[in-house]
């Protein structure tokens, strides 16, 4: 072969694999990175972005051990293919601190400043020179934001927490929106994380908007755990890939694995894997396993089971019901329960915040078994107590309200085997989460913490009334 026909062969190769770069997302990451450590989890990652990029996905969470290639699929390589594809769309990628967030706004920078990529998309270009303040025929190109040449979209990072005024965003990104467990562990700093993101992120966005949320899992409440308990979890698609497939871990159909076996063996070995379980089998549970769950010791009601709808139901016990006020940002709880012998059944049936007294009473009227179910209420709201009464006509009774009514109420709660009903997920998710405080060596005291508990409280409310009445007589038919 001669050396003009060699040219046009690596020429009409180069072709071939720009076209499909431009294709397929797997094939632009080997484009653009030919030393790219591929396996097959990566490629069912890769498939998912694909879908997303394409739109086919709208609402995406990624959920994967550190260290096995998520960031650099989602927050480095995915802007910069979708940003060939579509030069017009918006872009925000936020991460826990700016300075991580500015990262990657370079990398996708370094990625679409590279010959290669200019091959497969000559339409996507950025400002050759660094722009920091927008100027009339330039555009803008830093750490924080960089805009398309000769097109609508770019590209904006910001730390969690910071603001988005002014910024409409097709695509957000969001990419460990926490640095460490000392972060994950704080209460204050997850309800920050989910104010931003209920406050600032989500305003940002529009009826087409795409959202991918990318984290290894720290906690069971952290910004994932608290977006898949809404409403509209059932939106999210979700890959969790845990690091050792055991009988605990939920597989993905695709998941090729046999249990025991390492996600990622040639880069992060079975052997190093349980190493770190040996050490912090909590710890490796979260961030590795992606399988959050809370210390037991520390809970105020560590026994308890999930019990089918069918289960549920074949209870003929009477039923009674526990309501917690709530306010402005907490939620108001009407919780159903059952007492047979020395098993308690709870069931949520409200669940919700900013709840006005009407919108409430009808909530409960719908809720509840009958008119004259009894129902047992924070006591202190009184007048919200009278208020039910006499406008609603509900059989509504103030719960006792001593000096020892929680100790009391959560003793009495421990003596019983608590189910509760599978569709519960409010009141499960308090169950996982209702904590005793700790000393400075992280043993648990004596005294609650006031999170957590709205539910509970509820239940505790109807069952301490019950038995101090000596209701558990009356419930226990058989």
């Amino acid at each position: 072969m001669n050396s003009n026909n060699l040219e046009k062969s690596i020429s009409s190769l180069q072709e071939i694999n720009a076209e499909l770069a431009r294709r397929s997302f797997k094939e632009f990451v080997l484009y653009t990175m030919p030393t790219y450590m591929l396996n097959w989890h990566h490629k069912l990652l890769m498939d998912k972005l694909q879908d997303f990029a394409e739109g086919r996905i709208k609402k995406l969470m990624v959920f994967m051990p550190p260290q096995h290639g998520k960031s650099e699929l989602t927050s480095r390589r995915l802007p910069a293919y979708i940003l060939g594809n579509k030069p017009y769309k918006k872009i925000v990628g936020c991460s826990y601190a700016s300075e991580l967030s500015k990262s990657f706004n370079r990398d996708v920078q370094r990625i679409i400043d590279d010959p290669i990529y200019y091959k497969a998309f000559p339409e996507t270009t950025l400002n050759k020179s660094n722009v920091k303040i927008s100027a009339k025929g330039s555009y803008l190109r830093n750490a924080d934001i960089f805009e398309v040449v000769g097109s609508t979209g770019f590209y904006k990072s910001v730390g969690v927490g910071g603001s988005l005024t002014g910024t409409p965003v097709d695509i957000g990104i969001i990419d460990d929106p926490v640095k460490d467990a000392v972060e994950a562990g704080s209460p204050t700093y997850r309800a920050r994380v989910w104010d931003w993101y209920t406050q600032v992120f989500l305003t940002r966005l529009h009826n087409d908007s795409q959202i991918l949320v990318t984290q290894t899992r720290w906690h069971e409440d952290d910004l994932s755990g608290r977006i898949l308990r809404q409403d509209d979890a059932h939106e999210w698609e979700v890959l969790s890939l845990p690091a050792i497939l055991d009988n605990d871990a939920h597989a993905h159909d695709e998941d090729p694995r046999d249990y025991g076996e390492a996600l990622w063996d040639e880069r992060h070995g079975l052997k190093k894997l349980l190493s770190f379980k040996n050490q912090n089998p909590r710890a490796f549970q979260a961030l590795y396993q992606q399988d959050p769950r809370p210390f037991k010791g520390g809970l105020v009601y560590p026994e308890w089971n999930i019990i089918s709808d069918l289960e549920y139901s074949s209870i003929k016990s009477k039923l009674i019901y526990g309501l917690d006020f709530g306010y402005s940002t907490s939620p108001a709880a009407l919780i159903e329960v059952k007492i047979w012998k020395k098993n308690i059944y709870i069931k949520q049936i409200v669940y919700k915040t900013k709840l006005g007294i009407d919108v409430l009473s009808n909530l409960i009227k719908h809720g509840i078994a009958s008119r004259h179910a009894k129902i047992i209420a924070d006591s202190a709201d009184p007048i919200l107590i009278d208020h039910l009464r006499k406008k609603y006509g509900l059989n509504v009774k103030k719960a006792h309200k001593g000096k020892d009514s929680v100790p009391f109420g959560i003793s009495l709660l421990n003596t019983y085997n608590i189910y509760v009903h599978e569709s519960s997920k409010d009141l499960i998710f308090e169950l996982s989460n209702y904590r005793y405080k700790e000393d400075a060596d992280g043993n648990p005291l004596e005294e609650p913490i006031k999170l957590h508990d709205h539910g509970l409280d509820a239940a505790r409310y109807a069952v301490s009334h019950e038995v101090e009445k000596g209701g558990n007589n009356i419930l226990a038919f058989g």
